[in-house]
């Protein structure tokens, strides 16, 4: 079973301590195998750092995003999937 975990490494403030860069990884684990999509996106206006859940960075990061949560789910099962079965082997040649 895949487990998913949001993680927020870094957060840009203002001089009033409003929130205006999220930086976010999501993440997936699936006994050995695991996977991770990140990036970074504005806050929202007035978004104070102290007042902040990580269900309000959470809620944030998906409404700034061009995808849902569960189209992130989906990439990072295929990412996983991939892992257990590759298509593709990488090999090499000592010339």
């Amino acid at each position: 079973m895949i487990e998913y975990t949001w993680s927020f490494p870094n957060f840009e403030t203002d001089a009033e301590n409003n929130v205006k860069n999220i930086h976010w990884r999501y993440e997936a684990t699936d006994g050995d195998n695991s996977a991770s999509i990140y990036g970074s996106c504005g806050g929202s206006e007035g978004m104070d750092f102290d007042a902040m859940t990580k269900d309000t960075a959470i809620a944030c990061v998906i409404s700034m995003s061009e995808t849902t949560e569960e189209d992130m789910q989906s990439n990072l099962s295929a990412q996983i999937d991939k892992q257990k079965a590759p298509t593709l082997t990488s090999k090499t040649k000592e010339w």
